[in-house]
């Protein structure tokens, strides 16, 4: 189920039978494309290779951008092979497997793909042989290992990113696959136009991988030594949406750009999120909660109408489905991005929050409890006195929770706020100094 076999030395007539982007994955650091910040002779990671490449090493970053690549390229470059287990596939039995043989081989290197699907008991499995040294550990990972990965192997590792490819970096790839003979395209002799390759590069977003299998499936569908029609392949493209893991970090990434596009007053890139988000499959229930909670906690009292709209799009989403609910989020998305914004409202409840936490809590006063053995205090009926403001303690010691924040709809609070709060001083002090 795992491979045993040392990826960098394959040969070439197994890599010639293999897809495209296996067949192009680069042999060297200096044809490896992209990840300036990590390829550089002045980084972090050259500078930790430079002195042996010794420790444990996680990679992290999106899909196709090159972590299988760099694992590879490490090994080599140390002298060393990896041993290759895909968390997807394995189990435990098949992890302790691959440890004790990694143990058992001074020049083996454990590499684990989608390191962030091992459970916490497989994790904590690799701990005692990463920290010991017994092993050497590359882990990849398209997740945060922050959030993924506990914390002891975390400490144990070094952590080095890599960023999602430029589509000039992707480009470069497809225009040498096109011409390499031996292990790429170039013995179909197809031509491809520019704009198709730069198209592909658009669409891949960011992933090599799937850059190379969308040039592969092209040219394989095209007679060899023809050229390919712009409007042809136009038609085809059409299927490859640009990419979007709704479990992924996608699914974290683009509702938080979202959410903060809207709260950053900016209704051009709230929409583009959610037209990707959309796109991409994501649920569209889930897009209406965070349109509610954003209602009350961004807009809050500057214009109280975002939480029913936004209400009312959770139910839209709910009773009709896509893809015609996706207009009323478009809606709602519009609406909450353009109107003044106050978060005085989450910042009180907030403020209430710390008071509990830090301060001892305090007793419901005698004359709001529903049935006291003695009424100390009468209750005053707040209907009864000016502005509803009847002087009564509400609590036992008061404390400025809610600021108000003149704002949008808030501002016009503001008067009588201000009035009620010069009442109730003035009582105050009457009750303090009676003649």
């Amino acid at each position: 189920m795992q491979s045993s076999i040392p990826l960098f030395e394959r040969k070439d007539s197994t890599r010639n039978q293999a897809p495209l982007p296996e067949r192009m994955r680069p042999q060297s650091f200096e044809t490896m494309v992209g990840q300036p910040h990590l390829l550089s002779k002045e980084s972090s990671f050259q500078r930790w290779l430079q002195q042996g490449g010794s420790g444990n090493v996680l990679l992290y970053g999106p899909p196709g951008c090159g972590k299988t690549t760099l694992a590879q390229l490490i090994a080599k470059h140390l002298q060393k092979h990896l041993l290759v287990v895909n968390a997807v596939l394995s189990n435990l039995n098949d992890l302790r497997s691959r440890i004790q043989q990694a143990s058992q081989d001074p020049q083996a290197i454990l590499f684990i793909d989608e390191i962030h699907r091992f459970n916490k008991s497989q994790q904590d499995v690799l701990l005692p042989f990463c920290e010991s040294g017994t092993i050497q550990l590359i882990g990849a990972t398209t997740h945060n290992p922050a959030f993924y990965l506990i914390p002891p192997l975390l400490s144990r590792s070094y952590v080095f990113e890599l960023h999602k490819l430029p589509p000039e970096a992707i480009l470069q790839t497809l225009c040498l696959a096109l011409q390499d003979e031996k292990h790429g395209l170039g013995a179909s002799h197809i031509k491809v136009p520019e704009e198709i390759l730069s198209d592909i590069a658009r669409i891949a977003d960011g992933d090599m991988r799937r850059a190379l299998h969308l040039l592969e499936f092209l040219c394989l569908s095209a007679p060899i030594g023809s050229t390919l029609d712009p409007k042809q392949v136009a038609s085809e493209l059409k299927h490859w949406h640009a990419s979007y893991n709704a479990r992924e970090t996608d699914h974290y990434d683009m509702i938080s750009a979202y959410i903060k596009s809207i709260r950053g007053c900016d209704p051009d890139a709230a929409t583009y999120w959610l037209a990707r988000m959309l796109k991409g499959g994501e649920d569209p229930l889930f897009i209406a909660r965070r349109l509610v909670i954003l209602a009350s906690e961004d807009v809050g009292l500057a214009d109280s109408r975002g939480l029913l709209l936004a209400a009312a799009a959770y139910t839209a989403c709910e009773k009709i489905g896509m893809p015609e609910c996706a207009i009323n989020l478009s809606h709602v998305t519009i609406f909450l991005a353009l109107v003044p914004k106050s978060n005085s409202t989450n910042e009180a409840l907030n403020a209430a929050y710390h008071l509990i936490a830090h301060e001892v809590p305090q007793a419901v006063p005698n004359a709001l409890q529903q049935t006291p053995l003695h009424r100390e205090d009468p209750y005053r009926y707040s209907h009864q006195f000016e502005a509803n403001v009847s002087g009564q303690a509400y609590w036992n010691e008061a404390k400025p929770l809610y600021h108000l924040k003149p704002i949008g709809a808030e501002k016009s609070f503001e008067p009588l706020y201000r009035y009620r709060q010069q009442l109730r001083e003035q009582i105050r002090k009457k009750q303090q100094h009676p003649s």
